[in-house]
């Protein structure tokens, strides 16, 4: 019984690191996304450049 119960913890640890990861790309994507990027790269807009200067 014990081995289940090892065997439990370990998927749980893996299936929340799992998560995790994602989660924390998520956010990063999120905080570093910006509408001057997505003009320039998605939209092909020309931005002058105090816009596009990385704060």
């Amino acid at each position: 019984m014990l081995v289940q119960y090892v065997h439990l913890a370990v998927w749980l640890l893996a299936l929340f690191s799992i998560c995790g990861i994602v989660l924390a790309c998520v956010a990063r994507f999120v905080l570093y996304d910006s509408m001057a990027y997505d003009q320039l790269f998605v939209w092909r807009r020309k931005l002058p450049p105090e816009v596009t200067k990385r704060e």
